[in-house]
């Protein structure tokens, strides 16, 4: 697997994550207090992938931490097939 693909595809990951997590909070934002579930998934899903792109960098195993980031992602996907 190359190094620019880890890369390239990790950042998009956590450009998502981020994106998705701040719609969630504020869109739940109820009488200006923030939605503190949105947040503490959010920060889970951040440190999740956190670890598994530092591991996809330094283990010897790289797809299968790229496996477990693609797990990560159906959290973000699932609620996305809702509104559809």
């Amino acid at each position: 697997m190359s190094k620019w693909f880890t890369h390239i595809f990790n950042i998009l990951v956590g450009l998502l994550i981020i994106a998705e997590g701040t719609v969630y909070i504020f869109m739940n934002n109820k009488d200006g207090e923030l939605h503190i579930r949105s947040m503490i998934m959010t920060v889970l899903l951040l440190l999740a992938w956190a670890m598994s792109y530092r591991k996809q960098l330094t283990s010897d195993n790289q797809s299968a931490w790229l496996i477990l980031t693609i797990i990560i992602m159906i959290p973000m996907i699932l609620p996305w097939l809702f509104f559809i």
